[in-house]
């Protein structure tokens, strides 16, 4: 079976293949973050985007300054490769790692797994996801069931290569419901659970969904736990018993914050979300 490393010699060719090494053996960045922790927190960059196009240092300076041990990438493009250099190599400079990235649905349509695999490559991340479905591929239980058959290809083809797969899921999931049961579920049940693999995102759920007993029952599936710590005024919008299901899991390492509001969030409001976070996560 080949590895990423194998992968990697195969398929990159040119000014990418000759890059990659001679930048990462660059002395000031050439040992990779090292992260301790059981539990470990990361930040989702859509919500700093921005700021990441205008002032790519200064963000990775202030995400490592915040105590995030991770960031996720979303509405990254995967070629050309030396954005992803670049970004690998404030990720070094900064003590960070990459915790997962997002495409949609349509970007593996139209791109497949090979470019995706050669960028995740370089940024030394093995998680990558679908994170979106257009409108027109939702709504019919045909839809899902062929989005599933769709997401066991390619988790299989990158699982060859030593990456995994994992959906991030909004809303949407849970309020297509087909024969009593949800989107998400459907999806779940028709897709290999060696190969797909979840990140709850557990913001505008039903009510009705006991969230942590969900959590138990996704057991060794939920990767990643997506979640708001703070509400509209301020105060704690996560509990500890949905935490302490993912932290039970086994599987969950990676407890990654978007915290979408306010849209943009300040300093303040990201150091305070950690704090609380890291507090949840070691009791």
């Amino acid at each position: 079976m080949s590895n990423r490393r194998d992968f990697l010699r195969k398929t990159l060719t040119g000014a990418a293949v000759l890059a990659v090494p001679a930048a990462l053996a660059n002395e000031a960045y050439a040992k990779p973050a090292t992260l301790s922790t059981a539990f470990k927190i990361g930040h989702q960059f859509w919500q700093v985007r921005d700021m990441l196009e205008q002032d790519p240092d200064g963000t990775f300076k202030l995400m490592s300054r915040l105590g995030f041990e991770g960031v996720e990438y979303s509405g990254m493009a995967d070629p050309p490769y030396p954005s992803a250099i670049k970004y690998r190599l404030l990720q070094n400079k900064y003590n960070l790692v990459c915790c997962g990235i997002h495409y949609s649905l349509t970007e593996w349509i139209q791109r497949g797994a090979e470019p995706k695999m050669e960028y995740n490559y370089i940024l030394g991340n093995p998680d990558l996801s679908c994170h979106w479905l257009d409108p027109p591929q939702r709504g019919s239980l045909e839809n899902y069931l062929s989005h599933a058959k769709r997401f066991n290809e390619y988790a299989s083809e990158i699982k060859r290569n030593g990456f995994n797969f994992y959906y991030h899921n909004h809303a949407f999931e849970y309020t297509d419901v087909f024969n009593g049961k949800y989107a998400m579920d459907i999806m779940l049940e028709n897709t290999d659970p060696a190969l797909f693999f979840m990140q709850l995102h557990i913001s505008g759920l039903p009510a009705a969904l006991d969230l942590p007993k969900y959590i138990r029952n996704l057991g060794g599936r939920l990767l990643k736990l997506h979640v708001p710590v703070l509400d509209r005024e301020g105060k704690v919008s996560i509990s500890q018993d949905i935490i302490d299901a993912a932290k039970e899991s086994g599987s969950c390492k990676w407890f990654i914050i978007e915290q979408s509001v306010p849209d943009k969030p300040t300093c303040e409001s990201l150091a305070r979300s950690v704090d609380i976070l890291r507090e949840m996560l070691i009791k």
